[in-house]
């Protein structure tokens, strides 16, 4: 007759050190990931801010040079620049009293 070998069970049961351990650990990592979380977030809005800056002088800029550009042509130009401005007013006036 054949003997079958014992399973003898080798899973050990974790002790309570050992949960208080793995759960110290998992805040630390914790806290870790979210100090890393708050500096990544700062640095998107830093650079954001600086885009949003640049855009704006940007912007800014461009509509001086068209403001001087318009006002150069009105003054070559004062009765087409005031047949263009009545002619805007009165199709504005079309649309808006339209109903």
């Amino acid at each position: 007759m054949v003997q079958k070998p014992e399973i003898v069970s080798t899973t050990a049961e974790p002790s309570l050190s050992d949960v208080r351990a793995d759960l110290d650990q998992l805040r630390a990592d914790f806290a870790q990931l979210i100090e890393t979380l708050g500096k990544t977030a700062k640095h998107g809005v830093k650079g954001a801010k600086g885009e949003a800056t640049n855009a704006a002088e940007d912007v800014t800029d461009w509509a001086e040079g068209q403001f001087l550009t318009l006002r150069e042509s009105i003054r070559e130009q004062p009765i087409t620049a005031c047949a263009i401005a009545a002619g805007v007013g009165v199709i504005l006036g079309q649309i808006l009293l339209r109903r």
